[in-house]
């Protein structure tokens, strides 16, 4: 079977500047190919390293800085009028469907789109066409009936996103199928020292500095804990989403968490490249995911739980999901039980171990073949 996945817009196949879609494309294109299948990616590029797995068919769609003030203008009107959820989507659409005509793939899968399905349709009568929602997507599409009669399955990264999308947009929900995102057990493995204690109690957190994660609440919970001398340090990866590392400043978000760092005394890495991530996490004890926002999924969680991580999580979305009870839940706007959870794990050693040993068994639930036998059986069965 010919499986294609169509990168939306603003995502790179790239283990530098890529995101979880294409973690999530890489992972898939890797389980497909063990299994038999022929597997083609159609991505737009930026200059830095693309994945070597599956055949990669660059595609190029311009971008604010490539077009002129006539070009952009008419573009954004365009994307009024119809209701388009991307800048510039008619680039995307044309470029992504004259590449699927040529292929004719048996499959498509497409991720956090509830319009392309439409135009797919007319240049791959007989592919089956699955959209793959790993987010709370909405879309102001005029036409979402005909994208929605054009799909023949919807994939959703947690029960969460399943039902939020039946009830947002109106998709029965015997149309969806919950492909839950998996591990790679091989790369993400603990520290061989990982349940003897430490000193300190050593913090992560990894993810997008935006407020929405929740990276201000780890630092807050860690300073007030120093200041109460629990040995207790913390450890800040990750880059804002529209400034480029060096420019942190620019960003009002980002200035007032420097000084919550400064408070807790953290340690502030940056964005940290795909293949540096398992030996960051490895070198940690807990990973805080403390997201204010209803977190679809969060492939970090079991990342962590696989690096031998101790997990402090929001209660919120679709975290409890991905946690699988493994993890210590809080209300994210609740500062005491925040600091009541890592106080706990930095004074109780017995329970450390415990939530470390419950994240191994969580994540060896959830290879990422576990995910490809999903994905395979939907794309197969009528």
């Amino acid at each position: 079977m010919h499986i294609c996945f169509l990168n939306p817009p603003g995502e790179y196949y790239s283990p530098q500047s890529g995101g979880a879609i294409a973690t999530i494309i890489m992972e898939m294109a890797r389980k497909l190919l063990s299994r038999g299948h022929r597997v083609s990616i159609v991505t737009s590029v930026n200059g830095d390293e693309i994945y070597s797995i599956g055949e990669i068919l660059p595609i190029a769609i311009p971008t604010r800085k490539d077009m002129g003030l006539l070009a952009r203008a008419v573009s954004s009107l365009r994307r009024r009028l119809n209701g388009w959820d991307w800048p510039y989507y008619e680039y995307y659409r044309d470029a992504t469907v004259a590449t699927v005509r040529r292929l004719q793939p048996d499959a498509v899968i497409l991720f956090n789109d509830l319009v392309s399905s439409k135009y797919l349709r007319c240049a791959l009568p007989r592919a089956r066409i699955a959209v793959w929602l790993q987010n709370e997507w909405r879309t102001n599409y005029r036409d979402l009936h005909r994208s929605v009669a054009a799909t023949d399955v919807y994939l959703t990264c947690s029960y969460y996103i399943r039902l939020w999308t039946s009830r947002t947009h109106g998709i029965p929900t015997e149309r969806f199928i919950i492909a839950p995102s998996g591990i790679d057990l091989e790369a993400f493995k603990p520290r061989t020292s990982f349940l003897k204690a430490t000193p300190e109690l050593r913090v992560l957190f990894i993810g997008r500095i935006d407020p929405n994660k929740g990276p201000d609440i780890a630092a807050d919970a860690v300073a007030a804990l120093r200041r109460r001398g629990v040995n207790i340090q913390l450890t800040v990866a990750g880059g804002l989403w529209w400034y480029g590392h060096g420019r942190e400043m620019d960003n009002p978000f980002f200035r007032q968490l420097k000084e919550k760092m400064e408070a807790a005394h953290a340690c502030y890495l940056g964005h940290v490249p795909r293949s540096g991530v398992p030996e960051l996490l490895r070198a940690h004890d807990v990973v805080c995911v403390l997201s204010r926002s209803n977190e679809p999924f969060a492939l970090v969680v079991l990342e962590a739980m696989a690096s031998g991580c101790a997990v402090v999580a929001s209660n919120r979305g679709g975290l409890p999901e991905s946690c699988g009870g493994a993890a210590l839940l809080v209300d994210p706007e609740d500062m005491n039980a925040v600091e009541d959870r890592l106080e706990s794990l930095a004074r109780t050693p017995a329970l450390l171990q415990r939530q470390k040993r419950r994240s191994i068994e969580r994540a060896a639930r959830a290879p990422w073949s576990a995910c490809a036998e999903i994905v395979e059986k939907a794309l197969t069965e009528k």
